[in-house]
């Protein structure tokens, strides 16, 4: 075994200060300077940061040999029984529990309704000012958290999807210490489990005349005794919360869209000759790379962390327990090693016949983890992205304005600074006004 390289760092405080001010240009350039497997400390405790492939999938398939130390999102304190805290048989029983509410044709049969919540949700931009800049972050918030609602509840998703959108960003709120109320905070959790419970219920007396949901196992299980109320709330409330991370990616598509007119035209040219039905936004194939694209260059969760149960070794580096192993989606989707002119918006990097597409290791392209614990809702956050990018692009464009430059604002997750300012506009005037310049021309 040989000492794997890194930084020296501090004498008692190791590489945090470093790590603390900019943690992904802290782990991308170690990789870069040290190769795929360094070690670095913060403070007392012993990482190492990895990006060599087959010690990727090791550490992510042996459940014996590591245990989950990602940073909890807040809410899991608040809410901590669901599948995203769960440890060994638990977990594995909830995930194929939840599984067949996660599959594409039960996704799709939802679609529909979730392309409705889109739609309306958006009515805020179609009712602004034709031409006008404004932070399009919360608006998209707002909008992923009631497609959520509808792609996760279904039918029941629209008895309740007002309350939710409501109440539920008054509890992260709270919870993210940006407001101080707390006779709110009690006031509006206690209204969100209700709503939710309410939902139950719909399900529990109407039954579901379409596709399986997130309902229909959470409620059998509340039904059979393997549940309570409670956990039925914690799993829907964090699942609800992801649309926090989709938002965010949705905002980086938009600004990169803005800086790659030409992808955006031929965007919307692809848009324009399809409908608004699920089905359809998700086979678009541009729609889709672009989607890809974006989570590869933005992908909302940057690093997920593994601590050693034992000893692990690979090749001629060690780990010991108590050990942090720390894998960068952020690092990995920007290696040149993998990845042709890294920091480049290409969505051509996801279509087949492109000269940009080529066959990577799996483990080069995680943005939603990898392994057992791999995020289970994965297809319903892509969806959620596609219709809303779809929408957007078929009523606006958006430009970056003047003075502003893009860059990280938030790191859990990944957000664009300031809310991302954009200067939107709605298609109808932003047509006339081409059609105007033509004529000029």
């Amino acid at each position: 075994m040989i000492r794997s390289p890194g930084p020296k760092g501090h004498p008692l405080h190791g590489s945090w200060p470093e790590f603390r001010v900019d943690p992904l240009a802290f782990l991308l350039d170690g990789t870069l300077a040290y190769g795929d497997f360094f070690r670095f400390r913060l403070g007392l405790q012993q990482c190492f940061a990895v990006s060599d492939p087959a010690a990727i999938q090791r550490v992510f398939s042996d459940r014996d040999g590591f245990t989950d130390k990602t940073p909890p999102h807040r809410m899991q304190d608040a809410y901590p029984r669901s599948v995203a805290r769960l440890e060994g048989s638990e977990h594995l029983e909830r995930r194929r529990a939840l599984a067949p509410a996660f599959q594409r044709e039960a996704v799709l049969a939802r679609a529909d309704g979730a392309g409705r919540a889109v739609r309306a949700g958006l009515g805020r931009l179609r009712a602004g000012e034709a031409r006008a800049v404004l932070p399009v972050l919360p608006v998209l918030e707002d909008v992923a958290l009631r497609s959520a609602s509808m792609l996760l509840l279904g039918d029941a998703g629209e008895r309740v999807v007002e309350h939710i959108a409501t109440e539920l960003p008054r509890v992260e709120a709270w919870l993210g210490h940006t407001a101080d109320d707390e006779p709110a905070y009690d006031r509006a959790r206690e209204a969100l489990a209700a709503s939710i419970l309410k939902a139950a219920e719909h399900r529990r007396i109407a039954g579901n005349p379409g596709s399986i949901d997130l309902l229909d196992p959470l409620v059998r299980a509340v039904d059979a005794g393997q549940m309570d109320e409670q956990a039925l709330v914690d799993e829907i409330v964090m699942m609800l919360v992801t649309h926090v991370p989709t938002a965010a990616a949705s905002a980086w598509a938009l600004c990169e869209l803005a800086q790659r007119p030409e992808v955006r035209r031929n965007l919307e040219e692809e848009l324009g000759a399809i409908g608004a039905q699920g089905a359809e936004v998700e086979r678009a194939p541009l729609l889709s790379a672009v989607v890809l694209e974006t989570l590869r260059l933005h992908p909302p969760v940057w690093v997920l962390a593994r601590e050693a149960l034992r000893e692990f070794r690979h090749g001629p580096h060690a780990v010991s327990a108590g050990n942090e192993v720390l894998v960068s989606p952020y690092v990995m989707q920007r290696l040149p090693q993998y990845w042709k002119n890294p920091e480049a918006f290409l969505p051509e990097r996801f279509l087949p016949g492109s000269p940009w597409h080529v066959e990577r290791p799996s483990a080069a392209y995680l943005p939603f983890g990898l392994g057992m614990r791999k995020c289970v809702g994965e297809r319903t956050a892509v969806l959620q992205m596609k219709l809303m990018l779809a929408a957007l692009v078929r009523d606006f464009r958006f430009e970056l304005p003047a003075g502003y430059e893009a860059g990280v604002g938030g790191r859990r997750p990944l957000v664009p600074r300031d809310g991302l300012p954009l200067l939107v506009e709605r298609r109808s005037s932003a047509g006339l006004r081409d059609r105007e310049q033509e004529i000029v021309r």
